[in-house]
């Protein structure tokens, strides 16, 4: 065989072993990197050493933390933050959930727990209901420890859109916690009515029940006399139905719009009612 021949055999041998034992090499580095990376992402110092919560009370936010593995010594990396808010938001009691990893080895959830404000009577029953209109668990007969509001033609499934449930909702939660004690509101006429402090409260649409709940709660420091009939249809001009007169009929009181109560009838109307 020729020598030239033979000499460019071996060379490219030689190039071609070189080159496999350089790809070799690569894929053993990659595996190397590869192995530490992995390592190092199940290791203690990237597993979860402090899960840190907020908010939680009424909930079983602890125990669905827990059954997501979203414990201690769990690796950082397996961990999905929506996939336990979505768990989280499942819980009737929690409004709102919020989980944030906090590299390299703590977690952070807050949660907003709903809050119940009322006792809500419907077509299905009693329930304590939150600012949303949303029902929580617990028991279906009403106690004391908060006002109660009677709706009792209003279906279920509409009550949580229902314009009445908010309104009432809001009226309440915005009032002293010392004036919820003896609170009742029902439904009269598409008008709202309310019995606080002992008296009786014309609220009228569910409007401006906050504005609503503010002009009332002022109004009930003044002197008044008993049995009379508190008409807050415009929270800006909050008039006062003495005692003795007839009562106040839906088209006696129209709203303009700027928010004034306009009294119709007799010219001295002033006679039956008093502005603070």
């Amino acid at each position: 065989m020729d020598p030239r021949l033979l000499e460019r055999r071996q060379a490219v041998a030689e190039d071609s072993a070189r080159r496999n034992v350089g790809l070799l090499l690569k894929f053993l580095v990659t595996v190397i990197m590869a192995g530490i990376l992995v390592w190092l992402a199940f290791s203690p110092w990237l597993s979860v050493s402090q899960v840190r919560t907020a908010g939680i009370a009424t909930s079983n936010a602890n125990e669905i933390l827990a059954a997501n593995r979203v414990v201690a010594g769990r690796p950082m990396i397996m961990l999905r933050p929506e996939a336990v808010e979505r768990a989280l938001e499942l819980d009737p009691w929690i409004r709102r959930a919020r989980v944030h990893l906090e590299w390299p080895d703590e977690v952070i959830v807050r949660v907003d727990e709903r809050v119940p404000v009322a006792w809500f009577q419907t077509a299905g029953g009693w329930a304590r209901r939150d600012t949303e209109g949303v029902a929580v668990p617990g028991p279906n007969s009403p106690d004391d420890t908060m006002p109660w509001i009677r709706l009792p033609a209003l279906d279920d499934v509409d009550a949580e859109s229902s314009v009445f449930v908010l309104g009432a909702a809001e009226f309440v939660a915005s009032l002293p916690d010392s004036m919820h004690f003896g609170i009742t509101m029902r439904v009269e006429g598409g008008e709202m009515w309310a019995v606080v402090d002992g008296y009786q409260v014309r609220l009228g649409r569910p409007v401006e029940m906050g504005a609503k709940a503010l002009s009332l709660t002022v109004l009930l420091r003044e002197p008044l006399a008993e049995n009379s009939i508190l008409v807050l249809i415009a929270p800006t001009h909050p008039a006062v139905k003495l005692p003795g007169t007839p009562p106040v009929s839906p088209e006696e009181v129209d709203e303009n719009r700027d928010g004034e109560v306009e009294q119709s009838g007799s010219g001295d109307s002033n006679s039956d009612t008093t502005e603070p």
